[in-house]
C-alpha cells in the first residue's frame, strides 16, 4: 500500500493536487492522508472545529467522487506550522509521496520567497514532492522526463519513486542531460552508465539538450515542444547545479511554471 500525504489550506491549487493524485493512483492501493495545520490566531476566521468540518468534508466528497475501492483516507489536524506538520508526519508515518499544488504560469508575479512549496521543497528531505500546477489539465505521463547532470552517483533507493512512477502507467523515461558543452568526463560517463544500469527496467532513453537561458527555461520548452511529455522529475542534490533549481529565484521558474507536474526525489547519498 502506498501512503500519500495531501497537504491542503482548502484552495483550488491544494484541490487540484488532491484529484490528481487519485487520478494519478486509481490503479494503486493507497492511504491517502489529507492533512491540514490550523493555526489559532485572532487574525484566522473560524475555530479548529470548523477545520475539522471542513477537512471531513472535502475527504467525504473525494471518497464518492473517486468511489475506488482500493483507496483508503485518514485526516491529519494539528495546531502547528505546515511545514513541521508535514515534516513530523513523514517521520511518523513513511510517505511514499506528497501531493502539493502550485499557481502556475499567471500568478508568477504574485509568489513570494516563503510559499509553502518552496518551503516544503527546501526543508522536506526525505519525501518525493510532486507539485501540480493549477492550470494543469489531467492526463497520464506518456513520457516522463528525468533532468541530469551526471554529477551525482546515484543509489536504486533514490531512484525508486521515480521507476515507480514511470511503471504505473508504462510511461517511456527520457533522461535528458542539461549542459553548457557536449562532452562528458569521464566521471560524468561513468556516472552514466550507473544511470543506465539502476533505469534498467524501464523504458528509458538519454538524451542530450543545450541549455538555453537557463535550466528552467530549457525544461519548460522541452514540455512546450513535446505534448506526451506528462511529467518533469528531477533529484535535490546538494553539490551540483542542480542545487540552483532549489534556490531563488530558479526555483520559483521551474516549480510555478512548468505547465506538467514536478516529481522532485530527495537525495539519499552523499557523492563519492
Amino acid at each position: 500500500m502506498l501512503n500519500i500525504l495531501l497537504p491542503t489550506d482548502f484552495s483550488e491549487n491544494a484541490q487540484k493536487a488532491i484529484y490528481y493524485a487519485v487520478y494519478l493512483l486509481e490503479r494503486e492501493v493507497c492511504k491517502f492522508y489529507f492533512l491540514h495545520a490550523y493555526h489559532d490566531t485572532p487574525s484566522i476566521s473560524g475555530n479548529k472545529a470548523d477545520s475539522r468540518n471542513d477537512l471531513e468534508k472535502l475527504m467525504e466528497r473525494v471518497r464518492i467522487e473517486n468511489d475506488n475501492p482500493k483507496h483508503y483516507y485518514e485526516i491529519i489536524l494539528e495546531t502547528d506550522s505546515l511545514l513541521n506538520l508535514i515534516n513530523k508526519t513523514v517521520l511518523n508515518i513513511k510517505m511514499d509521496y506528497i501531493f502539493v499544488g502550485t499557481k502556475g504560469f499567471s500568478t508568477l508575479h504574485e509568489v513570494f520567497m516563503g510559499s509553502n512549496t518552496v518551503d516544503l521543497i527546501k526543508n522536506v528531505h526525505t519525501c518525493p514532492i510532486i507539485t501540480v500546477p493549477q492550470t494543469y489539465d489531467y492526463d497520464l505521463p506518456e513520457e516522463i522526463i528525468f533532468a541530469s547532470d551526471y554529477e551525482h552517483y546515484y543509489i536504486e533507493p533514490e531512484l525508486a519513486p521515480l521507476i515507480n512512477m514511470v511503471k504505473l502507467w508504462d510511461s517511456r523515461l527520457s533522461v535528458v542531460h542539461l549542459h553548457a558543452k557536449k562532452q562528458l568526463t569521464s566521471e560524468q560517463e561513468r556516472r552514466k552508465e550507473l544511470l543506465k544500469h539502476i533505469l534498467k527496467e524501464v523504458k528509458t532513453k538519454f538524451k542530450e539538450e543545450i541549455i538555453i537561458k537557463s535550466i528552467a527555461y530549457t525544461l519548460q520548452q522541452l514540455t512546450h515542444e513535446n505534448e506526451n511529455i506528462g511529467m518533469i522529475a528531477l533529484l535535490n542534490t546538494k553539490h551540483s547545479f542542480f542545487q540552483k533549481l532549489l534556490r531563488e529565484p530558479v526555483i520559483k521558474n521551474l516549480t510555478f511554471q512548468t505547465n506538467v507536474p514536478l516529481l522532485v526525489l530527495p537525495q539519499l547519498a552523499e557523492n563519492i
